[in-house]
């Protein structure tokens, strides 16, 4: 069994697919193409993927595993943090590019 079916089947068990039973106000959702990257830990290391939607509680994560599965859980925010896209183990080849690359007012 690779690493990432581990993790899927970790995450899974931990967290399941379900939506958040009382979210503390409305669901946010990222622009398309524009979902910020987020590291989650989980019970046996951790998932780089992205934020699509969420709380003040908890992130609905996407992320593409080794085997080429789409997933999508719902975890506590507790568990997630955000990162650069060039720090992430996976990246979505559909990435709006000017979004996570615009050049900075300092160096113009």
């Amino acid at each position: 069994m690779s690493e990432a079916v581990a993790i899927v089947e970790v995450m899974t068990s931990l967290l399941g697919t379900r939506m958040p039973s009382a979210p503390a106000g409305p669901v946010t959702h990222a622009h398309y193409r524009r979902e910020p990257y987020v590291r989650c830990r989980t019970g046996n290391g951790t998932v780089d993927g992205k934020a699509v939607a969420w709380t003040r509680t908890e992130v609905l994560l996407h992320w593409i595993d080794d085997d080429g599965q789409a997933h999508n859980r719902w975890t506590p925010a507790s568990t997630v943090r955000r990162i650069a896209r060039d720090d992430s183990a996976w990246r979505d080849p559909y990435d709006d590019f000017r979004f996570y690359y615009q050049s900075s007012p300092a160096a113009a």
